[in-house]
């Protein structure tokens, strides 16, 4: 298989900023004016950070099927990754980096087993 450059990356991170935005809106039903260009960075690297983690995956599977799990447990690791970068901001800059990080490098991981084991049938 072709293997994905890691400046897709950043399609995730803006993915991330997106995110944040439209769950501030859906919750306060105005867009956030007290955020600085300091936060969206953080969210914006954070979600980086998740997309070089999708992208180290997906480039170790030799077959679209094992390529489609991975995806599919980055996907299902996401909300999870998003409440987890909402609550790393109490930490400050090491909370929103890394927190996010956990459960999408646990669900890619074991993503990645599982879509090894499938390929291999």
């Amino acid at each position: 298989m072709n293997k994905i450059a890691f400046y897709w990356s950043g399609i995730v991170g803006v993915i991330s900023v997106a995110w944040q935005v439209f769950t501030y809106y859906m919750r306060f039903g105005k867009f956030n004016e007290f955020a600085g260009i300091t936060e969206y960075v953080m969210f914006f690297l954070a979600g980086t950070l998740g997309g070089l983690i999708l992208i180290f995956f997906l480039n170790r599977q030799e077959t679209i099927k094992g390529w489609w799990v991975v995806m599919i447990a980055f996907a299902s690791a996401t909300p999870v990754a998003m409440i987890f970068m909402l609550g790393g901001g109490l930490l400050g800059f090491i909370g929103t980096l890394i927190f996010p990080q956990i459960p999408w490098g646990i669900f890619t991981w074991l993503g990645s087993i599982i879509g090894k084991f499938l390929s291999k049938r």
